[in-house]
């Protein structure tokens, strides 16, 4: 699985940060929504953000999240109009927000940027089409077992009671993010709490069990 690391394609050091405007977003404030004009890029600097499809009838599905270090809405550079997803701070947030044409405008002096923005590109796909894949051919329990490790991999903080998920996690979080029921998502986390592969506190999720969820993630 791909890690934060891999990700760091274009990093918070890069010059072409210095031409953005600084914004502090509140947690579970949004970024911007759907039909938001598609106009600039975005640094995350500090905080995490949740990118989502919201589907007009309420549903929504996690596509990415973004930590310290890592961009999105990249698609402004490649023309798109509106937004298509919803962008969500989950906790405070300290974003750049560069603007289309100036992020252009370096990048015409400085090819590397646009190889770095290939990569970005290209990452992109691959997250969604492991969504695809997860949605068509695995079930509810194999898709939560790869999203916690996929989260303890990137995300994960060293305790003495185990890999606590360092962030803080609704079961809806994780719903959105398996494309799921609430209801059925904390049925499966019940039952892993049981078999004791992990332990669920308030918003904290800590991974007891490594090994016995790789095999959930296998079955």
């Amino acid at each position: 699985m791909e890690t934060t690391q891999t990700r760091n394609l274009l990093t918070r050091d890069d010059p072409i940060w210095t031409t953005g405007d600084r914004l502090r977003v509140l947690a579970r404030e949004t970024v911007y929504h759907p039909g938001t004009p598609s106009t600039a890029m975005y640094l995350v600097e500090e905080g995490r953000v949740k990118l989502s499809y919201l589907h007009p009838s309420g549903k929504r599905i996690t596509l990415a999240l973004r930590g310290p270090g890592e961009v999105f809405g990249q698609m402004a550079i490649v023309g798109e109009k509106r937004r298509r997803h919803h962008a969500e701070a989950l906790e405070d947030t300290e974003l750049v927000r560069v603007e289309k044409d100036a992020f252009l405008l370096a990048a015409r002096q400085r090819p590397e940027v646009y190889s770095a923005l290939l990569g970005v590109f290209g990452l992109w796909v691959q997250e969604l089409e492991e969504i695809v894949e997860d949605l068509a051919f695995r079930d509810i329990q194999t898709r939560l077992s790869r999203q916690l490790l996929r989260l303890s991999n990137e995300y994960g903080v060293k305790t003495k009671s185990g890999i606590m998920i360092g962030f803080r996690l609704t079961h809806r979080d994780l719903a959105e993010m398996i494309g799921s029921a609430r209801e059925n998502t904390t049925v499966v986390l019940n039952r892993f709490e049981r078999e004791g592969i992990l332990d669920k506190r308030r918003y904290q999720i800590v991974i007891k069990d490594l090994e016995g969820l790789k095999e959930k993630c296998q079955s």
